[in-house]
């Protein structure tokens, strides 16, 4: 069934269908979350409250072509949106609770196919290296498998920003792994 028959059994009242775009995008939507916000139960309950929500307001939902995308940028914004909440009733200052801790696919064969650890290490302090921005949509891109449009209107942005912010950080983090090549021989 593709995306748009499945969103459209859903709208129609198929509680089967919610069950099936559940079981297919829970697992991503909460490796997803927990790069936003550090904090598992929140990730959870955030997607709970997502789905619970999506069956409560079927009917005025409108159509999709891409369910991932949505429920991806629905899920960004309710956690921002939980968060920001949080603090205001909890005073908290801490913001690193919303320090995205991304990571890239960048070349893994190649990683594997030599020294592991050490390739490991140098590609983790280069991506520490990158901005929030930069870490996301290399997140979304080469962990996730979304193109750059979809990735655009995941994070609310224009299509060649985003475009931008990921040559920008390929680019970096090309050179910042050949400077920790060079400081380790």
């Amino acid at each position: 069934m593709s995306d748009i028959q499945l969103w459209d059994a859903l709208r129609r009242g198929n509680k089967s269908a919610l069950e099936t775009i559940y079981r297919q995008e829970v697992a991503d939507l909460f490796r997803y979350g927990r790069r936003i916000i550090d904090d598992e139960a929140l990730v959870e309950d955030v997607i709970q409250d997502l789905f619970i929500g999506l069956w409560r307001r079927r009917d005025g939902i409108g159509p999709t072509d891409s369910i991932r995308r949505y429920l991806f940028v629905a899920l960004r914004r309710d956690l921002i949106r939980r968060h920001a909440r949080l603090r205001r009733i909890t005073g908290e200052l801490d913001e690193s609770i919303m320090e995205e801790k991304t990571v890239t696919a960048i070349d893994m064969e190649m990683i594997r196919e030599e020294n592991q650890e050490l390739r490991s290490a140098q590609l983790q302090k280069a991506m520490d290296k990158l901005s929030k921005r930069q870490r996301e949509v290399l997140y979304l891109k080469y962990f996730q498998g979304m193109d750059y449009q979809t990735i655009a209107e995941v994070m609310g942005i224009n299509y060649q920003s985003v475009r931008n912010v990921a040559s920008a950080g390929l680019n970096a983090l090309r050179k910042l792994i050949g400077l920790l090549l060079l400081w380790w021989l």
